[in-house]
């Protein structure tokens, strides 16, 4: 494949959102749509790791490279498999098929993110990739807590989006250039640290990094549980990538650049650890447990190597497998965190699906957040910060507090709820396909890192 070819996966979103916006009308309702969306975005992923890499595409604006592969097929795969569980349980209201659309929209600009070698091409892809969350967080139009949160993100996130826009026009005016691949700001003095530092901001708060993390944890306790599964995980893929790639071409030229990035890892290590502690709501948990992992994710980043930006893309996805599912169940049985109680005797498939993706958050061997872990941990002490792993390591001790607590409330709690949930042979299929790939993924992770680039 060549050239616009190899756009062929977002060609096939962009079909599916708009087909999906007419699912109203489609045989058999709404939820043919969500099923139309799914198999669609699972057909993209397949053309995604077929087409493969290629040159630096339009002039530089876009190259494929193996991440860039790798990322586009894990959030195709994603997507198909959230839009599956919406085909089964729908999203709490009506207008799944406009939900639909706003996954395959968002994920179409999420994809175009992780390909971006150009600033302008990055903001725009960004932009597309964001808007449509917007909606999804808002989703509940009678929802007064929930447009509060989308309002919240939507402000934090269109202000940071102008400040790392000014960031962009620093970098340009300094390289004279928007590609990657003239850039350079080695020498630019106090003009040079502010763009850096405008850029930066932009996408930690993106990303829900700390210090820039305050409209996640609102924006997720109101929105519908679904759109948290999807919006808490694939535009993080995307923003990883974006992150890794600027980190790329800003370090030659910025020695403050690792300082900068172990704060914000420690910062968002230990408060997204520590906060996540007495939330009750599972939205609210699951939004610092977020923040806890981005903070691991830059640790990978803080030495500036190419073994430590496979690592922090590779634990990205590692982290966002589980993470979707363990929202997706909560979607099945409520956002409380006492709405798990007894769970395992009601629903012990769902009980024992839960164990496998916790403990994959935790760090647990053979699941994938285990080698997830390993890896970023061996490249980030490999690279002197002994430090900071240690802290690293506490902090994942930490971690299995409110993890486990979910599970003595599945598993030990008392049985005080009726099971509501009625059988949906989609969802539990998607919750199934996330148990294999929290497995899975976890065992062919030293060939992924591989073809990654990486070896250890």
């Amino acid at each position: 494949m060549s050239g616009y070819w190899l756009l062929t996966p977002e060609y096939l979103l962009l079909v599916g959102a708009v087909a999906a916006l007419f699912g109203d009308l489609l045989p058999g309702g709404e939820r043919s749509s969500a099923m139309l969306g799914s198999l669609i975005a699972f057909a993209a992923a397949g053309v995604a790791w077929f087409a493969g890499t290629s040159d630096p595409l339009f002039g530089g604006m876009l190259v494929l490279d193996p991440m860039s592969v790798f990322a586009r097929v894990a959030m195709a795969a994603l997507t198909g498999t959230y839009l599956l569980w919406i085909a089964g349980r729908g999203t709490g209201s009506e207008r799944s098929y406009e939900a639909t659309a706003l996954a395959l929209f968002s994920t179409v600009g999420a994809m175009l993110m992780v390909g971006a070698r150009d600033l302008v091409t990055l903001f725009i892809a960004i932009e597309l990739a964001t808007m449509p969350a917007y909606v999804l967080m808002g989703y509940r139009r009678d929802d007064d807590r929930g447009l509060e949160g989308a309002l919240k993100y939507f402000l934090l996130s269109l202000t940071t989006s102008l400040v790392m826009l000014y960031g962009f026009s620093f970098l340009f005016g300094i390289t004279g250039t928007t590609l990657y691949a003239g850039m350079d700001v080695t020498g630019a003095g106090v003009l040079g640290v502010l763009a850096i530092a405008f850029v930066f901001v932009g996408l930690f708060a993106k990303l829900s990094a700390a210090p820039f993390h305050y409209w996640a944890p609102d924006a997720y306790a109101g929105a519908p549980i679904s759109s948290v599964a999807f919006v808490s995980t694939v535009p993080k893929i995307a923003g990883t990538i974006a992150l890794v790639r600027l980190i790329e071409v800003l370090a030659p030229g910025a020695p403050q650049l690792p300082l900068l990035l172990a704060a914000v890892s420690v910062m968002s290590m230990v408060l997204g650890n520590f906060a996540a502690y007495p939330q009750r709501d599972i939205r609210r948990l699951m939004a610092y447990s977020g923040i806890a992992h981005v903070g691991y994710v830059v640790l990978a980043l803080v030495a500036g190597t190419a073994t430590g930006s496979a690592v922090a893309v590779f634990y990205t996805v590692a982290y966002a497998l589980p993470s979707m599912a363990v929202v997706l169940v909560a979607g099945e049985e409520g956002a409380a965190l006492d709405r798990l109680a007894g769970l395992a005797n009601r629903r012990p498939w769902a009980a024992w699906s839960l164990v496998v993706f916790l403990l994959s958050l935790i760090g647990v061997p053979p699941m994938v957040g285990f080698f997830g872990k390993l890896y970023l941990f061996t490249s980030a002490f490999s690279a002197g910060y002994g430090g900071l792993v240690i802290l690293a390591v506490v902090m994942a001790v930490v971690s299995a507090g409110y993890y486990l607590r979910m599970l003595r409330e599945a598993f030990f709690g008392e049985n005080a709820f009726a099971s509501r949930v009625t059988r949906s042979l989609p969802a539990a299929i998607a919750i199934g396909l996330l148990v294999i790939a929290t497995l899975l993924v976890g065992v062919v992770a030293s060939p992924l890192l591989g073809y990654l680039g990486v070896s250890f």
